[in-house]
């Protein structure tokens, strides 16, 4: 996990509440708990990823992202 996500993630986390006073270093924080709570995918996660039985990569991660959120790949 690099800095560089957990940052895109943080970025993400503000942009999506309504109120801006949390501590710093707290949208880094949920940031690195929410990247860390997909580290194992669910088997829908898996089953989705499984339609790319390929080398592409990108589109795989995407359509687990995807399945997480309950959104149809």
């Amino acid at each position: 996990m690099t800095d560089d996500m957990i940052e895109r993630v943080a970025r993400a986390i503000y942009a999506a509440e309504c109120w801006d006073t949390a501590a710093p270093g707290f949208y880094q924080h949920a940031a690195r708990a929410a990247i860390e709570a997909m580290r194992e995918p669910t088997e829908v996660m898996l089953d989705a990823a499984m339609q790319f039985a390929s080398c592409d990569l990108k589109s795989e991660w995407q359509a687990m992202i995807e399945a997480a959120l309950g959104e149809k790949p």
